[in-house]
């Protein structure tokens, strides 16, 4: 785990948590699809039927009529009745269906973008090796959860950037998120409650306390994080009172991982 000098108003240290500068339903769909194993997402859309009253129409009289259309998502996954396999995947299928859906009730005329979704949470089952060798873990399969927080001032032009053409922010009233981890669980001791298996956690800005290890956050972000959303944030704990995110860290850290130089990680 990385660190910084002592300063005069007491130690620091600095953790990175992985992010994805999104909460886009539609983007996490593309980048994650069936691995999802659980998600929670909302959105609404409110269109206005205005009309004139004929005989006060000299008086500029109208009538208005506001029809609003809400959807949300909470799924999780569940295993078949006998033990074999998945009751409700997330396939091809049912994301196509869902899109269709959220296309019929969410989409106006004004908008000239796709409708869309808002991400509070979701959880990812990746398997990689990769992230086995750098735990205590005895399989390569995890649980990654995520749950939005609002971006950071560092980090809202940025992040209105990356989804600038999903018109989330400009068209679709979005407010400025980022899916910040949560948690990173193998899978396998959710089911035999031998061990805890949480090698890391974070309950969110309010959490003084993250477990991050450094050499885990960066290979999530190198090699299951999808490129265009992905970043490292440096928290810095000062004092063990506050966390907060280490501005003058985070074009730094963005140096380092794009240029390889991860302290000898991948």
């Amino acid at each position: 785990m990385s660190s910084t000098p002592q300063s005069v108003d007491g130690p620091q240290r600095t953790v990175q948590i992985p992010s994805l500068l999104t909460n886009s339903f539609q983007a996490i769909l593309d980048a994650f699809g069936d691995q999802i194993i659980q998600l929670r997402a909302k959105g609404s859309v409110t269109t206005t039927n205005r009309t004139t009253v004929e005989e006060l129409a000299e008086y500029g009289f109208t009538r208005e009529q506001e029809t609003n259309h809400r959807l949300t998502i909470d799924y999780t996954q569940l295993q078949s009745s006998n033990g074999t396999g998945v009751a409700n995947p997330l396939d091809a299928d049912a994301q196509q269906s869902i899109i269709e859906h959220v296309d019929a009730n969410l989409g106006v005329d004004s908008h000239s973008v796709d409708p869309d979704l808002g991400i509070t949470s979701v959880t990812i089952r990746a398997t990689d090796e990769r992230l086995q060798e750098v735990t205590p873990a005895q399989t390569p399969e995890f649980d990654l959860k995520f749950v939005a927080d609002p971006a950071e001032e560092p980090l809202r032009d940025k992040t209105r950037r990356l989804n600038s053409d999903r018109g989330l922010y400009s068209e679709l009233g979005f407010n400025i998120q980022n899916l910040n981890l949560r948690s990173v669980v193998e899978t396998q001791t959710k089911f035999t409650q031998q061990s805890d298996g949480r090698y890391l956690s974070w309950r969110g800005p309010e959490d003084i306390r993250p477990r991050s290890p450094e050499r885990l956050a960066i290979r999530i972000n190198k090699h299951v994080l999808p490129d265009q959303y992905a970043t490292l944030k440096p928290y810095r704990v000062a004092d063990d009172t506050i966390l907060e995110l280490a501005e003058e860290e985070v074009d730094t850290l963005a140096n380092r991982l794009d240029s390889g130089s991860t302290g000898g990680d991948d």
